[in-house]
């Protein structure tokens, strides 16, 4: 299981680059706006170092590493919400995704055009941003006209937002403030069946070129610009970092290197939805698999076990559960064991980032 992040950006930002970058795929990438008509779907193996790790100790027949699916969405421009451009699209498009990652042009290139002339990360943002909140503006109008409707005849509320919070959140869009500002306690579920967009955990990739790596007026823009915004904003030398996913892994460091980077923006870039997400990783040594499973923090091991299988979730009698360090350092479960560094849980055990668990069941 991984969970779902939709790429959104104006016209020539970089968003099919980037989605090329995460997911490995070849889907075109032209310089001219609405080269991608329909929305490109592809699943990208989250990279984890762990798994090898854990897997010089197993020796397992399969590696499954933990995914994320990413979602490339036609470029938007202003007015989308009217059906500018490829608006009406793009808007159904992203309401089922988990996260937004939003990518913004943060380099000059004759050869690529911006929709708008001139390159301004900030307004650009803001063009973005401004598209969204009036989206959901116009769908809350429609939610509150119909409840005060059934309201003058009689009908009770059923929904979980209350007209007096709809009110509220209408007023906080009118004044340019996304719904996520609210700290509404919904959760994932009740946000994708509400669609709003502003409700979505979101993030900004600042797509930079080679000469930027150590900071440019752009850059500089748009992290002053997430700063103010409470916003988290990713460095991203996306068509650099393209070239190098290509190469072989010792290739690729040695790339990487060259220009001063101790890691790549791609991983740092999954780290950050991780984050904001507030997911975690553990693992499953069973058998002739080693798996990688993302869970939200907090969720138990009666969670983890659902992901697995339902049957497991059903027949679950205890686990087996050790921190990786302790996992490595013993050299797998026995020796954790011997050593007494193995936790012996029930269901309600709310698991840990990176630990190593095996489950038994009826």
């Amino acid at each position: 299981m991984g969970f779902c992040a939709g790429i959104v950006g104006l016209p020539n930002a970089g968003k099919s680059t980037l989605f090329n970058l995460i997911a490995g795929t070849h889907i075109p990438c032209e310089s001219y706006p609405f080269c991608t008509i329909d929305p490109n779907i592809g699943i990208a193996s989250v990279p984890d170092e762990n798994l090898k790790i854990i897997a010089d100790i197993v020796k397992p027949e399969k590696i499954t590493p933990t995914t994320l699916e990413v979602i490339d969405i036609a470029g938007l421009v202003k007015n989308a919400h009217k059906g500018e451009g490829l608006g009406n699209q793009f808007l159904g498009h992203i309401r089922s995704v988990d996260m937004i990652i939003h990518i913004v042009r943060c380099f000059k290139d004759p050869n690529v055009a911006h929709v708008y002339g001139e390159i301004n990360p900030a307004s650009d943002m803001e063009t973005v941003l401004t598209e969204l909140i009036m989206a959901d503006l116009e769908i809350i109008e429609k939610r509150i006209n119909s409840m005060e409707k059934e309201l003058k005849v009689g009908k009770k509320e059923t929904s979980d937002l209350s007209l007096d919070l709809l009110v509220s959140l209408k007023d906080m869009l009118s004044k340019g403030k996304p719904i996520r500002d609210a700290n509404l306690a919904l959760n994932p579920s009740q946000m994708k069946a509400h669609g709003f967009l502003t409700a979505k955990p979101y993030l900004v990739v600042a797509n930079i070129d080679e000469e930027a790596l150590s900071g440019s007026d752009y850059l500089k823009a748009i992290q002053q610009w997430g700063d103010k915004k409470n916003i988290t904003v990713v460095p991203l030398c996306v068509k650099f970092e393209l070239e190098a996913s290509e190469l072989s892994p010792e290739e690729r460091h040695d790339f990487l290197a060259s220009i001063g980077l101790s890691s790549s923006g791609t991983q740092n870039l999954i780290k950050a939805c991780y984050d904001l997400l507030d997911l975690i990783t553990f693992y499953t040594p069973v058998g002739k698999e080693l798996r990688a499973w993302t869970l939200k923090k907090g969720g138990t091991l009666h969670d983890a076990a659902g992901l697995i299988h339902t049957d497991i979730q059903e027949g679950f009698v205890k686990a087996d559960v050790a921190c990786l360090d302790d996992f490595v350092k013993h050299k797998g479960m026995h020796g954790a064991k011997e050593a007494g560094k193995v936790l012996v849980e029930g269901k309600e055990f709310a698991l840990r980032d990176k630990d190593v668990v095996v489950i038994h069941f009826r």
